[in-house]
């Protein structure tokens, strides 16, 4: 076997550092090049057919404020966030040929290209509702990788789904044109005493057949 990148107690130790941090330190200023780690880390996440639906709308400063009147009780949290990611997921129409040959190479498009225009069509069934969550899904594959990320970095995180998609939406568009919104990711340093995980147990969570 090869040798692991990290030892297994850095792993569990990393594992149980990432917690959601409810409250940030104001004063923290997270460096430019953590934060491009940690979206990288989410840029490269895997996903279904490679579709790669995702769009990272980073906010600093006062255009992130812009928002707290959207995000509910979560206004105090994102106020203090040194950053806020908005994960949004792409319009279905988007993902078509063209988008798909800009990364696929050759030999993988037109398996890529049909394998998706399959999935939407017979086993999505064409529905709207359908495809928006089956995009939504493979964004939180990339929200998971780029917390535990941000953890092995020094980097607090909470991943918020309280929020008005509508009243961001429009706070956005006045920016660009922006995607479909599944969750947002504030991004700091924690402000509170990491928290002991509350999980049930191995045996209940794991079956070994």
């Amino acid at each position: 076997m090869d040798r692991a990148f990290l030892s297994l107690d850095t792993v569990h130790t990393l594992l149980h550092r990432r917690f959601s941090a409810k409250k940030f330190d104001s004063k923290y200023h997270l460096p430019k090049e953590l934060l491009e780690t940690i979206l990288e880390a989410g840029r490269l996440a895997p996903s279904s057919y490679n579709t790669q639906p995702w769009e990272f709308l980073v906010l600093r400063g006062a255009r992130k404020n812009q928002l707290l009147p959207h995000v509910y009780y979560n206004d105090q949290m994102i106020h203090d966030a040194s950053a806020l990611v908005v994960v949004g997921y792409m319009h279905s129409s988007a993902i078509n040929a063209g988008y798909l040959s800009g990364f696929c190479k050759p030999e993988y498009r037109d398996r890529v290209v049909n394998g998706v225009a399959s999935l939407f069509k017979d086993r999505l069934q064409g529905d709207g509702v359908l495809i928006d969550a089956y995009l939504k899904e493979q964004c939180y594959i990339a929200v998971g990788q780029m917390c535990l990320s941000a953890a092995l970095l020094g980097v607090d995180t909470c991943i918020i789904g309280g929020f008005d998609p509508v009243g961001v939406g429009k706070v956005l568009r006045a920016h660009c044109n922006p995607p479909k919104i599944a969750c947002l990711i504030a991004m700091g340093k924690s402000a509170m005493q990491i928290t002991r995980k509350a999980r049930k147990s191995k045996e209940s969570a794991i079956k070994w057949l």
